[in-house]
């Protein structure tokens, strides 16, 4: 039956109404909920906020359009969740979620993606799917079991990792089979950011090279190139894997250094933390949970993240399955940044290598800011570099990467900048303070209304 122009017209009225309806809206989750009992199935430009300790359950596959995600924790079985955008490019936001996908469930990202102090767990057999830029910022994804992690488009569309972000490909079990293939986009590490291979059945493929840059403020000069490619990095012999491009096999790590075996070791450390002390020395701290034959940790310090040099050396405890806590401290650190790691070896000789942690001796040493949440105003409260003279840009920054607003000032005791925030919308921002070396620090903040 043909239909009349009339009719047509309506259902198309009703179609739009029905998607505006859902456009644009702001969910509040403060108590465990199922998606489809809270939400629609397409969601279109929404703002979806997760308290703290809860947890919203993905109960069926879903499509989210300009969405943002903030706080808490999502857990989605064997659905597929759909980010798309709308209009204009958008980026889809995660701001301190902690979501862990299970089963064979797919993540499938047609849109700029951002990861703010974000957890992505892929478990099982489930997949992860990119097309455009992929920014983690203080985020990891995680590729456990027989997860896969696929990303696709061009240069334009880069995977960025920064502020100690990683991508784990494997979770320590043998029988690990994930991978993590790059097919078009350029791969950039910032500061001690890394991509972890775990076992000799992981793997990183890509026929590019990625690329090593110290800070985000970096010159290009100052960017390395780092091959892939033509490595013999756990292949070949008596490896389960023949020695062929694009592949490199764990257990083995990208970093500043490049490709580098890691092996296995049976120390189990549970913490490394560095710490610049008001006497311009700098403190090394980590502690184990275990240890079966170590022998000891070579402290070692690097000016760029590529060189690096032993300092010192602690003894390890041998065999222990109790907490055992080392301290270490470089009574002469490098002016500006140092980059430190510990090497782990054994009894017989194998070694392996923690994440890299930075220190820079011009860091802003005290940022606060206050109040927070802010409705009408934010105050940044600045601390001294050591010279109350050293300017910083102090920026108010959203989740797309707008600078909001910026001002520029000198550190010092007592020194704070006010921000007008009462036009804003509510929502998760990012102050930065960037001193002249372009050493940043930055906080969250959440603004209400």
């Amino acid at each position: 039956m043909k239909r009349s122009f009339y009719t047509t017209t309506l259902i198309a009225a009703l179609m739009s109404l029905s998607l505006a309806s859902f456009a644009g809206s702001t969910y509040n989750i403060t108590s465990n909920k199922d998606w489809s009992s809270v939400m629609p199935s397409t969601c279109a430009g929404c703002t979806i906020n997760v308290s703290s300790n809860v947890t919203l359950t993905i109960d069926a596959s879903v499509t989210c359009q300009n969405c943002s995600f903030n706080g808490g924790n999502i857990v989605m079985n064997s659905k597929t969740l759909n980010l798309q955008y709308s209009g204009s490019l958008t980026t889809t936001t995660f701001s301190s979620v902690k979501m862990t996908i299970n089963g064979n469930g797919q993540v499938i990202v047609n849109a700029p993606l951002s990861l703010t102090g974000s957890t992505f767990a892929f478990n099982n057999t489930s997949y992860f799917n990119t097309s455009y830029e992929v920014d983690l910022s203080t985020s990891a994804v995680y590729l456990n079991d027989n997860a896969t992690m696929m990303s696709t488009g061009g240069s334009s569309t880069p995977i960025n990792l920064i502020s100690n972000s990683q991508i784990t490909i494997g979770n320590g079990s043998q029988t690990s089979n994930a991978v993590f293939t790059v097919s078009g986009p350029t791969l950039a590490l910032y500061d001690n950011s890394m991509v972890n291979i775990g076992n000799v059945n992981n793997a990183y493929n890509n026929w590019s090279s990625y690329d090593y840059h110290p800070n985000i403020h970096s010159s290009s000069s100052a960017t390395k190139t780092k091959s892939t490619l033509n490595n013999s990095l756990n292949c070949g012999g008596t490896a389960p894997h023949a020695c062929a491009n694009p592949s490199v096999y764990g257990p083995s790590s990208l970093s500043s250094a490049g490709a580098v075996a890691n092996t296995t070791l049976p120390v189990v450390l549970v913490g490394f933390s560095t710490t610049l002390n008001s006497d311009k020395t700098v403190t090394l701290d980590w502690t184990t949970q275990m240890e079966v034959n170590s022998n000891e940790f070579i402290v070692e310090r690097s000016a760029d993240g590529d060189f690096w040099s032993a300092i010192g050396a602690v003894g390890a405890k041998g065999n222990s399955s109790t907490v055992s806590s080392y301290v270490f401290t470089d009574a002469s650190p490098l002016a500006g940044t140092n980059f430190y790691r510990l090497r782990m070896t054994n009894l017989d000789n194998s070694y392996g290598y923690t994440e890299v942690k930075v220190v820079r001796t011009g860091m802003v040493s005290a940022v606060s800011f206050f109040p927070n949440p802010a409705k009408e105003y934010v105050n940044v409260s600045l601390g001294s570099t050591g010279t109350t003279s050293a300017k910083v840009d102090v920026r108010l920054i959203n989740m797309a990467g707008q600078v909001m607003q910026e001002k520029t000032t000198r550190t010092g005791a007592g020194v704070v900048v006010t921000f007008s925030v009462g036009n804003f919308p509510a929502g998760v921002y990012i102050l930065s303070v960037v001193d002249a070396n372009g050493t940043q620090e930055s906080r969250q903040l959440m603004i209400t209304k």
